[in-house]
């Protein structure tokens, strides 16, 4: 199987089930997503590495993200805004909200500040 830039898993920052707001259809779908250094993708099996994700979100392309419970009107419901489009997520509870917000947005800023060996070494493959 050929490796692209998103398939590096060796860094992991966080991972679990999350709901995902598709895209057209507005609807919310169970997803597993995958935190790395360099992207936020969603699967539709847990730890399906290998299987075509059905969301790959390029965290150098975001600009913030934040809660989203007014907007969604749905508990626990954040949002990622990237150049091209606003992505919905709504975690398990309060705490896992903010679990996925704090490492997503440090994940977001992480290319201005010093990388550990290990996701260097993701990095570069």
């Amino acid at each position: 199987m050929e490796t692209t830039d998103w398939e590096s898993f060796d860094v992991i920052i966080k991972e679990g089930w999350i709901e995902k707001r598709s895209r057209f259809l507005k609807e919310w779908r169970r997803r597993w997503m995958v935190l790395t250094p360099n992207f936020l993708v969603s699967f539709k099996q847990q730890q399906a590495y290998r299987d075509k994700p059905t969301e790959k979100i390029r965290l150098r392309d975001c600009s913030t993200v934040k809660s989203a419970e007014e907007e969604t009107k749905k508990d626990f419901a954040f949002r990622i805004d990237s150049k091209d489009r606003v992505f919905f997520f709504s975690a398990q509870d309060a705490n896992d909200k903010e679990a996925w917000i704090g490492s997503i947005g440090r994940a977001m800023v992480r290319p201005t500040v010093m990388r550990s060996k290990s996701e260097e070494d993701a990095l570069n493959g």
